[in-house]
């Protein structure tokens, strides 16, 4: 079974664009959302958990706004132009925010399917990882950045954009007074030694070794810098109808490994980067339907650290720990 998981894994893996195959979720109403994350922009939170919303009125993000006569919250994705990212851009427009696709081009194509009226009113514009001055001038005046970029076979390296991209992304950030971060990854990024793990860096180019190597340093930028990271680690990837938050499960310690419907990653990053409450904030996890749970390794058969699917994707988020407090997990050997 370990075996025929690796192999669909890399086939789908193969038919990408370079991202990895380990890249529903309405748990609210696309109005509840919106009006939540308008009407709590300053809602007092702890610490850790402010969402940065109330960051909205900085100098530049009046200035961005004054100039659009737009002055809601900006929602930003980077790499929307891949399969994943423009879903991303898709679902935060459904939500009702102010949604901006930000590509390399500074073109965009919405994803086959999109309906002209929710994606009309997306702005678009040029972001290129590897160019940190490009990243600035894209992310001022934003409240929240869903990092969706990733490396493309013959044109860019992971060490380019998985690891040194997230890490300028994450510095932009910080310099630019965004509320959130949130990063599209991937599961197995902390197990090379499992065949899934194994066989993704092998076929990419050690593509989860770069991964795991930015979001590291992507923790010590936002440390102390008021923003707030999420990470989202999606099992392999698929194209097709989003199946919902109650047909997923969510898992934290990097045990299990299953498959996922893009859309259902995309309403996932939309939830969180949303949330009125930042309930994903500092928290790392993995997400995959229930119905197709495999452990990383033979023994990985149980975790104290899921959270059931439910239709409340916030709720989800909510239980979630934070990961400081994920330690208990198993390693390479089974004893």
């Amino acid at each position: 079974a370990a075996a025929a998981l690796s192999l669909v894994l890399m086939i789908t893996f193969l038919s990408g664009t370079g991202q990895p195959s380990f890249a529903g979720a309405r748990g609210r109403s696309a109005a509840a959302i919106a009006a939540a994350a308008a009407a709590d922009a300053r809602s007092e939170q702890p610490a850790s958990m402010r969402s940065g919303l109330e960051g909205e009125a900085t100098a530049s993000g009046s200035e961005e706004s004054g100039s659009s006569g737009d002055e809601r919250p900006i929602f930003a994705v980077i790499g929307a132009n891949g399969k994943t990212g423009g879903l991303v851009a898709t679902a935060l427009a459904k939500a009702g925010v102010r949604t901006r696709a930000l590509t390399r081009s500074g073109s965009w194509t919405p994803p086959e399917g999109s309906s002209t009226y929710l994606t009309k009113d997306v702005e678009v514009g040029q972001a290129d990882v590897t160019d940190a001055a490009s990243l600035a001038a894209a992310l001022a005046g934003t409240t929240a950045v869903v990092f969706a970029a990733a490396f493309s076979r013959g044109k860019s390296l992971p060490k380019e954009v998985d690891n040194a991209g997230l890490v300028n992304t994450a510095k932009a950030v910080a310099d630019q007074g965004v509320g959130r971060l949130i990063v599209v990854s991937s599961a197995a990024t902390t197990r090379p030694y499992a065949p899934v793990g194994a066989l993704l860096n092998t076929v990419g180019s050690g593509v989860l070794l770069e991964k795991l190597q930015g979001e590291r340093e992507m923790r010590g930028i936002l440390r102390g810098s008021g923003a707030t990271y999420t990470v989202v680690r999606p099992g392999g990837l698929k194209m097709g109808a989003a199946s919902g938050t109650a047909k997923l499960e969510f898992n934290q310690g990097d045990t299990f490994v299953g498959s996922v419907q893009r859309a259902d990653v995309a309403a996932v990053c939309a939830v969180v980067a949303t949330d009125p409450e930042n309930r994903g904030a500092g928290k790392t996890f993995e997400m995959y339907e229930s119905s197709t749970r495999n452990g990383l390794m033979p023994w990985y058969s149980s975790s104290k650290y899921t959270v059931a699917g439910t239709a409340d994707c916030g709720a989800m988020l909510g239980a979630l720990l934070e990961d400081e407090q994920v330690t208990d997990v198993p390693g390479f050997l089974p004893f």
